[in-house]
């Protein structure tokens, strides 16, 4: 920098003091070192941000060209296991060295030093049923804090889809959410439909995906395993688990709170209070209320709305050690939920039957019924009916851990979940009662596990067994003046579907983790699972006799004898004599041997390569459709997947990037997914099926960046093609929604985009004393189609999601105060697309919407 002009110079007291305008030169000149280490700063910074910009490039350009490899020797069947590896080592290995390994002096190359407050934490997991590094651990698995869920805005499961890219979620035609991970979902409107991506908190399991609403209340954090997680998780995660981490009662007393404020009157108050409270015992108290405004817009009545939202949850926790090595855990919890379902957006009609005199009041109300605008707030609903739910949970859990010795651990947990459920929703998307479902509902599940650990030296190992007893009982009251409810002079505008099921789970459970030497490790579990699934069900009149006039004037047809059917009365007949059953009975018996192997290589101490081969089974499942033949009621048996991943897991520059990725490759038998099949009344009507033969494969990469202490970059994305490979067997005949036969072979399934991508950044600065933030989250998913076919009317278009926020916090992270903004560019997308009789629906995705959000920690 070159030396300012000297405007005068005198003598003070025998000191040299040079001024320049006014200012002593060394004030000037401090001031000028000031500004020149702040440029040089931020020119470092900016080298840094730059180095990172093209070393991510360079990572997606490796990612592309190891993906391409990969699919060309898969296609091709000549990859194997083997080349894969070779080729993620080569990919790791040229990562590893454009990554800024730490220099001998402690800086890295761009001459940085490493600050411990700039790496990335360590994170602790329980993916393997003990506390572990993540970087231990040889499996897939993303993380999030609670905090950090908070922060973007994620109180549901459903909203996973914000952290995790390889995580889906859709709602099914009757309400019921669907998750998925990897492509791997189950679509099934029954309320006890097993999932095949399976919750728990605490490891205590939510076995149906109904139960989840209100887990993320007060959690420490989430853990999302991938792939088939069957030996240690049981039956139904042949997609994967998420195992929330709830926020443990202290040492000393704490509390906290949030509150937030949003569009919509959307408010949302909830806290916690935790200490001690006897010697040895523990506890935190924990409650949520959520309240809202509906956020939909009728198109026939501008003034009516719905989706409102009206829940409130609650958990104790008591933790009890009344000795050193035992601990008691109590979990205590509820929530009940009174929101107003969704209603869908009318794309088009499309009759189940063709135009007569007996329903031309339908084709009279829908024939010229005016599609739904592009706007996420545009829907209709029938007048007059309440959408509100009248949904309760409730579960209970105990769990001992007893160290009776430094090598051995015996756990227990026992676990009792009841819910109980009232959805109303309209199906059709118009203010025409074409079809207006009211689900009814109880399930309730007994769950005990006990199993024993040791670790010592080498070796560690885990065998368990467990016993789980599951009750479903399902009441669904449907009310349809549509154009196919008739028997000749019969029109029925209603029908009842009854679904009763005992379940018995048998499980037991052994695991083997061998330190074979000091860089590579062997792991091998296995369990057998014995299920006993019996049910009892049927399609019945709903007490007025109309339905059970029609059924029986088609019995008489089909059975040419006359049948007259008891009003309130069981309408399934009997595929054989044609006859109505008093009430279907059936029973499903099945067992399996889950398995998984693993090598692991820890190339260095923050590295890991790994290959696996996994063997998972989802348990066969009973549909509950508008079943006019007993035929229909036919479970699909178990499916099972054969998963072969090689993937890594490294930490470079110094802690300050975590970079992992997985390649895999699934192999499906008799895969449970949602089909048509054409119905002697009602027509086409969705119902599940086997696939023979299917397959899944797929890359993923994700990234974590802390290029300085004040910035934070979370990246993924994920690629899945999915395929069938053989149509479903006779008497099963591949349909689209609207009937047509079709070929499934060479589909994708449905509901699984290739393409998904997430990331989200933060940026603190000083500000006042305090500390300012500003930060964004972005989602990606790629187009899809909502059912076997390639009709327009079911695509699901790719669509991106932006999320903002802004604001400043204590520096001793106290208290923290932030405007939020999501979906900020008021994106119009939908999620998902169902027929459901005679309309064609979407389910649009929230308009955007904007609050402000507080919280405080004492």
């Amino acid at each position: 920098m070159l030396p300012r002009p000297v405007v005068g110079v005198s003598n003070d007291g025998g000191k040299l003091t040079r001024s320049t305008g006014g200012r002593s030169v060394v004030a000037r000149m401090t001031a000028d070192l000031t500004i020149d280490a702040a440029l040089l700063d931020m020119r470092s910074r900016y080298h840094r941000v730059r180095a990172a910009a093209f070393e991510l490039g360079a990572i997606l350009l490796q990612f592309r060209t190891l993906h391409r490899r990969w699919g060309e020797s898969m296609s091709n069947r000549t990859g194997s296991v083997a080349q894969l590896g070779i080729v993620w080592v080569i990919f790791v290995v040229q990562m590893i060295g454009a990554g800024g390994v730490r220099a001998a002096d402690g800086t890295t190359d761009a001459g940085t030093p490493v600050s411990s407050e700039s790496a990335i934490p360590e994170i602790i997991v329980t993916a393997e049923k003990r506390s572990e590094d993540i970087r231990d651990v040889p499996l897939a698995i993303t993380t999030a804090t609670g905090q950090q869920l908070l922060t973007e805005g994620i109180s549901d499961t459903s909203q996973l889809t914000k952290v995790v890219p390889s995580f889906t979620y859709q709602t099914s035609d009757y309400g019921t959410p669907i998750f998925a991970i990897r492509g791997v979902g189950f679509d099934d409107f029954s309320l006890g439909a097993g999932p095949t991506v399976t919750v728990y908190v605490d490891q205590v399991p939510l076995p149906f995906s109904v139960m989840t609403r209100g887990a993320l209340l007060d959690i420490e954090r989430v853990e999302v395993l991938k792939g088939p997680q069957g030996t240690l998780f049981g039956e139904n995660a042949t997609g994967g688990a998420v195992n929330y981490i709830a926020a443990k009662p202290t040492a000393n007393f704490a509390t906290g709170a949030d509150l937030s404020y949003g569009r919509f009157n959307d408010g949302t108050v909830q806290g916690f209070v935790s200490g001690p409270i006897a010697e040895g015992l523990t506890a935190r108290l924990s409650a949520q209320v959520e309240r809202a405004d509906g956020w939909q817009q009728s198109n026939s009545r501008p003034s009516d709305t719905l989706g409102r939202k009206d829940f409130a949850n609650g958990r104790l926790l008591l933790d009890w050690k009344p000795v050193d090595n035992l601990g008691i855990e109590l979990n205590l919890s509820g929530w009940r939920d009174r929101s107003d379902t969704q209603a869908g957006q009318f794309e088009a009609f499309t009759p189940s039957s063709p135009p007569a005199p007996i329903n031309a009041p339908v084709y009279a109300a829908l024939q010229n019924y005016p599609v739904s605008p592009s706007n996420p707030r545009a829907a209709d609903w029938d007048a007059n009916q309440s959408y509100r739910r009248g949904d309760h949970f409730y579960l209970a859990s105990l769990r001992e851990d007893w160290s009776f010795t430094d090598d051995f651990t015996l756990s227990a947990i026992s676990s009792y979940s009841h819910y109980d459920a009232h959805t109303p929703l309209d199906a059709d998307g118009t203010a025409y009662p074409d079809l207006f479902i009211d689900k009814n509902g109880l399930l309730t599940s007994l769950f005990q596990e006990l199993r024993v650990a040791y670790a010592a030296g080498r070796i560690k190992w885990m065998l368990g067994a467990n016993y789980q007893k599951d009750r479903i009982d399902e009441v669904d009251t449907d009310i349809f003046y549509s154009s196919n409810v008739f028997v000749g002079p019969y029109y029925f505008p209603g029908g009842r579907f009854l679904d009763t099921e005992n379940v018995r789970t048998t499980s037991a459970f052994a695991s083997l983790d061998y330190q074979l030497t000091d860089s590579f490790n062997a792991q091998a579990s296995i369990r057998y699972s014995d299920q006993k699934r019996a049910f009892a069900g049927c399609f019945g009149d709903l007490g007025d006799g109309k339905a059970a006039a029609a059924v029986g004037l088609l019995s008489s047809i089909l059975s040419g004898t006359p049948t007259t059917v008891a009003p309130g009365s069981c309408l399934t007949l009997s595929t054989t004599t044609f006859k109505p059953l008093p009430i279907v009975v059936s029973n499903l018996d099945e067992s399996n041997v889950p398995w998984r192997m693993s090598l692991n290589w820890k190339a260095a101490a923050d590295t890991m390569f790994y290959a696996s081969v996994t063997k998972g089974f989802k348990a066969g499942s009973y549909s509950v459709p508008a079943a006019v033949l007993d035929s229909q009621l036919d479970p699909v048996t178990q499916e099972s997947v054969l998963a072969y991943e090689i993937g890594f897991k490294a930490w470079l520059a110094g802690g300050r990037a975590q970079l992992t990725g997985a390649t895999f490759y699934y192999d499906y038998r008799n895969k449970q997914l949602d089909g048509h099949v054409l119905n002697p009344i009602f027509g086409p009507l969705q119902q599940l099926i086997n696939i023979p033969k299917s397959r899944v494969l797929g890359s993923e990469l994700e990234l974590t960046l802390r290029p300085w202490e004040s910035l934070r970059i979370s990246s993924g994305v994920t690629y899945l093609d999915s395929r069938v490979e053989d149509n479903p067997l006779p008497p099963a005949q591949p349909r689209d929604p609207l009937g047509n036969l079709i070929d499934y072979t060479g589909e994708s399934f449905p509901n699984t985009p290739r393409w998904l991508a997430v990331t989200d950044s933060e940026y603190s600065f000083p500000l006042a004393g305090f500390k300012g933030f500003l930060g964004g989250t972005a989602t990606y998913r790629s187009k899809t189609n909502a059912a076997f076919s390639e009709l327009p009317l079911f695509r699901i278009d790719a669509y991106a999601v932006l999320d903002a926020r802004l604001g400043i916090e204590s520096p001793n992270a106290k208290w923290r105060v932030q405007l939020y903004g999501r979906n900020v560019t008021d994106k119009y997308y939908w999620t998902g697309v169902s027929r459901n009789i005679d309309t064609v629906i979407r389910f649009a995705g929230m308009p955007a919407t904007y609050g402000i959000e507080g919280s405080f920690l004492y």
